[in-house]
């Protein structure tokens, strides 16, 4: 057994130590992501810029987040956990620096964000692999439960902080808080972050990361369970991205007001993650993920057929947000537990899917037109449907596990 790794027998005393710093570092991705949706419309007027090219402040950060995780995961299998995370934090917090000094230009901005995306990265991955590196069986899916809503509470809480920071102290504090954020994040990271993965003495060749890459994307069991990450995810991103426009431009709620309208799907999420980690206890994952399929689909009926206001807007995005809640940890824990040895290469390849997804198919999206509830709300079904099939295809599909890789490689 690797010795710098706990074994199952101390699992019990690690306590919740390690999903608090995973809680941590997923923020900073999320935050990046989340902060600064309130401000999309402050900052387009300021920079004299349209809504389409501000919308690009979200896109560069998604895009630079996507791909970089795709070197962290092996590389810290490789190297360890310990330093690609400092070396990711370092990154992200010298991408918001540029943001701070380049503030009057879009163009050094949007460089900004996606050195601060791809150092976000590496949190992103480490956040998740750490934990894969801790805990094993029930116990690794209970933590997963929490770390999961988590995760996709952040995007739905970091609203309100922006919208607070943009109406009383204008949208450049945010990139002082992000500042701030990551600043204080490497000092604890410095002093408390222990190691969870001994670094190898040779680790597997580009030829090889990109072998093993394809071998999971062959996997249909992989590609279900990452394929409802990615698509939830960047169902939620799309959501974010358009509701701030819809009610701050189309209804007239201001940036300050819009930031507490978020506290009610962001209590949803929280009451999904809540009900789904109870409903494990009677029923399979897969029924817990058909359940959250069913309430999204009637979450994108809602915002077509009701009339926009902003009780309409937020108590659709709640519904669609508690389904959220019940199917992300569940998929995220259905994905990441055949592993154990390629956790790293695993958790990348499902991140930069997921980023990529979200970064991509937004920007995409917005692009085209998509600018209306009913819109959202149409979307919102058809991944539904999605959602409904993955878990179908997912249910009779064989995991790539460790073991998988190794037959797949012999």
């Amino acid at each position: 057994m690797n010795p710098q790794q706990p074994s199952p027998a101390v699992h019990s005393r690690l306590g919740w130590t390690p999903v608090a710093f995973s809680c941590l570092l997923i923020a900073v991705g999320q935050s990046g992501v989340g902060l600064i949706l309130p401000a999309l419309p402050v900052m387009g007027e300021s920079l004299a810029v349209s809504g389409q090219e501000v919308q690009w402040l979200l896109s560069a950060f998604l895009l630079g987040f996507g791909p970089s995780q795709l070197l962290y995961g092996p590389l810290s299998d490789r190297y360890g956990r310990r330093p690609v995370l400092l070396s990711g934090l370092l990154l992200a917090l010298a991408g918001v620096l540029i943001c701070l000094i380049g503030h009057d230009s879009l163009g050094a901005i949007l460089t900004g964000r996606l050195l601060q995306g791809i150092g976000a990265g590496g949190a992103s991955v480490i956040a998740r692999v750490s934990l894969r590196d801790q805990f094993e069986g029930a116990r690794l899916r209970q933590v997963m439960s929490h770390f999961g809503t988590m995760m996709a509470l952040f995007p739905t809480l970091a609203p309100l902080a922006g919208g607070l920071l943009t109406e009383r102290c204008g949208w450049l504090s945010l990139f002082i808080a992000m500042a701030g954020y990551l600043v204080l994040l490497v000092l604890l990271v410095g002093w408390r972050f222990a190691e969870t993965h001994t670094a190898v003495a040779q680790g597997p060749s580009p030829r090889d990361i990109l072998r093993q890459y394809r071998q999971l994307l062959a996997n249909s069991h992989f590609c279900c369970y990452s394929g409802i990450v990615w698509i939830q995810y960047g169902l939620g991103i799309l959501s974010l991205s358009l509701i701030p426009f819809i009610m701050q431009r189309q209804l007239g709620v201001d940036s300050e007001t819009y930031g507490y309208w978020t506290l009610l799907p962001a209590a949803a999420l929280m009451l999904g993650g809540a009900l789904a980690n109870r409903l494990r206890q009677h029923l399979s994952q897969e029924q817990v993920l058909w359940q959250a399929a069913l309430l999204q689909g009637l979450a994108g009926v809602a915002m077509c057929a009701l009339p926009a206001t902003p009780w309409s807007v937020m108590a659709s995005q709640a519904l669609f947000t508690f389904a959220t809640g019940m199917a992300f940890p569940n998929a995220l824990s259905c994905l990441l537990e055949p592993f154990r040895r390629k956790a790293g290469t695993a958790t990348a390849l499902a991140g930069a899917g997921q980023m990529l997804t979200a970064s991509l198919g937004s920007a995409l999206l917005l692009h085209a037109g998509v600018n209306t509830l009913p819109e959202l709300g149409c979307i919102l079904f058809i991944g539904a449907l999605l959602l409904a099939l993955l878990v179908q295809l997912g249910h009779h599909a064989i995991p790539a596990s460790d073991e998988w890789i190794r037959r797949q490689q012999a």
